[in-house]
């Protein structure tokens, strides 16, 4: 489990100030994985709010006796005071395949159904969807290790109106006491029917990771 901190800035003809904060924890068995991830982001330029976003998921996996398939359940809320929504939450279910699973690596497909909302957008009806995705993590030696996923929703009327949430990350640990780690992340959210706001918002960070 890590707590997750950011912060940059910069002065001169523009002062600017961001702050990313997170939580994540993951607990894994022989027989389930359960993960939990949020995240914060807030960014000003001359004391005006630029970014102001966050994001909230839980996975669950639970493993068939004696097999790499899986059955899932998720569930994602996001909001940005910049989109043309309050929030959207999604509740997603399926099946998984597990290529590997071990202390030292992870790669998995999933492929499911489920449904989204946008709370305060033009149209808030609940939207039927899939999802298909991704997830590798790689333990390159005891001081580094690689993390991505990526998963798409498109809608079951029409493909073509659909999300995509990618996510980077390389952890390196500081310390022989397993505590303190840095993390260059990157995090690309795209949305086919943004209903007017930017379609494509990548994010990049630095944050220093404390164990617990």
């Amino acid at each position: 489990n890590y707590a997750e901190f950011g912060l940059d800035g910069s002065s001169g003809i523009a002062r600017t100030l961001a702050l990313q904060t997170g939580l994540e924890m993951k607990r894994k068995t022989d027989r389930y994985t359960l993960g939990i991830d949020f995240d914060y982001r807030k960014a000003t330029t001359t004391g005006l709010t630029t970014e102001d976003n966050g994001r909230f998921d839980v996975d669950y996996d639970r493993l068939f006796t004696d097999s790499k398939w899986s059955a899932f359940a998720k569930f994602g809320s996001e909001w940005d005071q910049f989109k043309a929504f309050d929030s959207r939450l999604n509740i997603n279910g399926g099946v998984g395949y597990f290529f590997v699973r071990n202390d030292d690596a992870l790669f998995s497909t999933r492929f499911g159904a489920g449904a989204s909302k946008e709370i305060g957008a033009p149209d808030d009806d609940w939207k039927a969807e899939a999802v298909f995705g991704t997830e590798a993590e790689y333990q390159l030696n005891r001081y580094n290790k690689m993390k991505g996923k990526v998963e798409y929703f498109p809608a079951w009327e029409d493909f073509s109106d659909f999300r995509v949430v990618s996510d980077f990350a390389w952890e390196i640990l500081l310390d022989d006491s397993d505590n303190l780690s840095l993390k260059l992340a990157l995090t690309d959210r795209y949305d086919s029917t943004p209903q007017g706001a930017k379609a494509n918002d990548v994010y990049y960070s630095l944050l220093l990771l404390v164990k617990f």
